[in-house]
């Protein structure tokens, strides 16, 4: 018997191990509460091709955002993609705008950096967020970002900006799906 436990081990090893592909498309980006602070509401998931969502438009910051604001990013996860969603332990913790804006917001900024004009932060640190009106445009995320241990589904990324008295006071919310085909 125990060798049904050793071949069935096997067999999820090497399924796990097979190649598969990862597509990313984006479904849709709401700004949900926070107008007075920012105005997201022109930027919008929009087809591109037949089979490429992008993201397109532009929006504008009110205020300099520097660490009198904090912010969070959480992810959710809905396996079936009824918008039954569990939140998913990948997440930003929430910390103060100019250690995000150097630390994660630095390390990902490749992904948008010729689709946007959002700042690019190099060597130097930058404080604070800088008001103004900026734009994305035709921006569709890359797979290679996405770990291939991420579940396939129907994901929710909520972005939080907290003002100095600890309320909420802006939120960004998008959805996407990933996908993984069998090569």
């Amino acid at each position: 018997m125990w060798y049904i436990a050793v071949f069935s081990g096997l067999l999820v090893l090497i399924t796990s191990t097979i190649a598969s592909t990862i597509r990313v498309e984006l479904d849709r980006f709401e700004q949900l509460k926070g107008f007075e602070l920012a105005n997201a509401t022109g930027i919008r998931v929009r087809k591109f091709n037949r089979t490429t969502s992008v993201l397109d438009g532009s929006g504008v910051l009110f205020k300099d955002c520097g660490n009198d604001y904090a912010f969070t990013l959480t992810v959710a996860h809905s396996r079936l993609g009824n918008n039954q969603f569990n939140e998913y332990p990948l997440k930003i913790s929430k910390a103060k705008t100019c250690d995000i804006l150097n630390g994660p917001y630095k390390e990902y900024q490749h992904l948008f950096k010729n689709y946007s004009n959002l700042p690019q932060v190099g060597n130097e640190r930058v404080c604070p967020f800088p008001r103004g009106h900026y734009w994305v445009k035709n921006w569709a995320p890359a797979s290679d970002w996405v770990p291939p241990v991420v579940p396939a589904g129907y994901w929710r990324f909520t972005g939080d900006v907290f003002n100095p008295q600890d309320e909420l006071e802006l939120r960004l919310v998008g959805y996407l799906r990933i996908i993984k085909d069998l090569v």
